[in-house]
């Protein structure tokens, strides 16, 4: 059964418009729960309305993706340091592009993988980049197309 292990919000982006090496202070939070709103994202989240029909209004990585980064490369992060809104468990994120899904009270579609970025390194650590990008594991970017409140340990349903 998939589920929702972790939410993360972030007001402000710590990495867009900063120079290299230099990431803001924007804080992350780790709500157990958070609204969602159709068409515009998390609410208190930095993409929320960031553009009309953007497709990253929320952005999942799987944990045992970070787990396995983990192990292989030796680095050690926080999952918050990815900058994924959602993490999941039991499915590959990207196994839901194109796809409706549910979290909770909220449906979801998938619309591209969210490639990682040359920041990974800097947040998460040496070599973590190279490895999420060689193995596709960036996740997924969705679009909220119903409207509702998602909470830690809410199963992931396929539509």
């Amino acid at each position: 059964m998939a589920i929702l292990k972790k939410i993360y919000i972030s007001p402000e982006s710590n990495y867009w418009k900063h120079k290299k090496g230099e990431p803001g202070p924007a804080p992350t939070f780790s709500p157990l729960e958070a609204e969602c709103h159709e068409g515009s994202g998390l609410v208190g989240d930095r993409f929320y309305d960031f553009k009309k029909e953007y497709g990253g209004q929320v952005s999942l990585m799987s944990e045992e993706a970070l787990l396995e980064l983990s192990s292989v490369t030796g680095v050690k992060a926080d999952f918050e340091v990815f900058r994924r809104n959602l993490i999941i468990s039991k499915i590959d994120p990207l196994e839901l592009i194109g796809k409706k899904f549910s979290i909770g009270e909220a449906e979801f579609e998938g619309s591209s993988d969210c490639f990682p970025c040359a920041w990974m390194d800097t947040a998460a650590g040496a070599g973590s980049f190279k490895w999420l990008k060689e193995n596709q594991k960036g996740g997924l970017r969705a679009l909220i197309t119903k409207s509702g409140i998602i909470r830690i340990s809410d199963q992931i349903k396929l539509l």
